[in-house]
């Protein structure tokens, strides 16, 4: 993969790379809607990947190459706007933006991008963009940041330049993640935990449902359920409650007549997915697969019911795991509004599994969907394409 990415970028810019940095997508096994509720969430990374190799130029122009939508773009560190032509270049332009706005000193680079993870598939192809790029310019400029405040500063990107107010996950999981490994996060403290995630050991394996279905409503309905979450924490904030992680669910029936029904249905969903996430903690440290699959079913049945972001294409993935007898449990992966699901399943049963989803599919007229099998993969990692050395 190395050589075939450095000759593509020898091509286009008669030169070597210096620097190739990859970052992680990542599925979230359980906690859903819970980061910007400063909440627990259980992601892993995926073998799944972006690319990003660079090298230095004298002037201060970025030169840019996607292989996916084979297209270039421009720009110059003394003017960073946002592009309203290809979204992508904004996550991009975004890292850059946070690091001069940091007081970090960059210059102009020639760079060539190129990823495997599913675009607009619920599967953080955005963050490994951004965590992919900063990871390259921290080696290539030697900015001495860690992974931590790189994750922070990706999401600080996304936030303020690119203008999606997402949380923590997906920046941090896409640095910090480990092979066969999820990892607990806790999005206030920022306390993390790598979790076991021993699938091969119990013959099972994690299969994603690309439902095919673009999330085009997923940006704006995104920010209104994190506004009417964070309505209805505002209300129990009156009781003394600093975030939902001091909520339980006889307490937020307390205060049920002071919320109108959106606002109870967005506080019970956090607040039961946050408990949800905690037992499934417990659950693969006991390797109980069974109790993880049962806790998937819940949270789907919260994100359909309670947060209202599922659709007809990713309910079906539920259905259809509840009717399958090798599939542990199945939920809908991401902002929702469509992207992806993911189904626990036995190993020996994947091939089935795939098979009647796509007759049903074809049955009900749904967009035809990638399903396959992922791996649990390592976070983010920079190294010289002429060192040895690892960053």
């Amino acid at each position: 993969m190395e050589k075939s990415l450095s000759l593509s970028f020898e091509e286009i810019y008669q030169s070597r790379p210096e620097v190739l940095s990859f970052a992680p997508g990542r599925v979230n096994i359980i906690g859903e809607h819970t980061d910007y509720n400063l909440g627990y969430v259980l992601p892993a990374a995926l073998n799944l990947r972006n690319y990003f190799l660079a090298s230095r130029r004298k002037d201060e122009k970025i030169s840019l190459w996607t292989e996916n939508f084979k297209q270039a773009e421009e720009f110059s560190l003394q003017e960073i706007s946002f592009s309203r032509k290809n979204h992508w270049v904004n996550y991009v332009k975004g890292v850059f933006w946070i690091l001069e706005k940091e007081g970090f000193n960059l210059h102009g680079i020639n760079a060539f991008i190129w990823g495997d993870i599913p675009l607009d598939a619920g599967l953080s192809s955005s963050a490994a963009l951004e965590v992919s790029v900063i990871y390259g310019l921290n080696t290539l400029f030697e900015l001495g940041l860690d992974p931590e405040k790189m994750a922070l500063l990706a999401q600080k990107a996304e936030n303020d330049f690119v203008g999606v107010k997402c949380g923590l996950m997906d920046q941090f999981i896409s640095t910090l993640g480990e092979k066969n490994k999820a990892l607990f996060l806790d999005c206030e403290t920022l306390r993390y935990e790598l979790i076991p995630l021993y699938l091969e050991n119990a013959k099972l394996g994690i299969v994603i449902y690309d439902s095919g279905v673009k999330r085009e409503l997923a940006s704006s309905e995104y920010n209104k359920r994190r506004f009417e979450a964070s309505s209805a924490l505002d209300i129990l904030k009156r009781y003394g409650v600093k975030s939902y992680k001091d909520v339980d669910l006889k307490m937020l029936q307390e205060r049920r007549e002071e919320m109108d029904d959106v606002l109870y249905k967005r506080a019970r969903h956090v607040v039961s997915e946050n408990q949800r996430v905690k037992k499934a903690v417990e659950a693969l440290k006991n390797d109980d697969f069974l109790l993880l699959g049962d806790l998937l079913f819940l949270s789907h049945e919260s994100l359909r019911d309670d947060y209202e972001v599922s659709c007809p294409e990713l309910d079906l993935l539920y259905e259809m795991a509840r009717e399958f007898s090798g599939s542990l449990g199945a939920r809908l992966t991401g902002a929702g509004f469509g992207g992806s699901g993911l189904a626990l399943v036995e190993k020996s049963k994947i091939s089935d599994f795939k098979e009647k989803i796509i007759q049903e599919v074809k049955k009900r007229g749904f967009i035809r969907p990638r399903v396959y099998k992922i791996e649990i993969g390592d976070g983010a990692k920079a190294y010289w394409l002429d060192k040895e050395e690892i960053q």
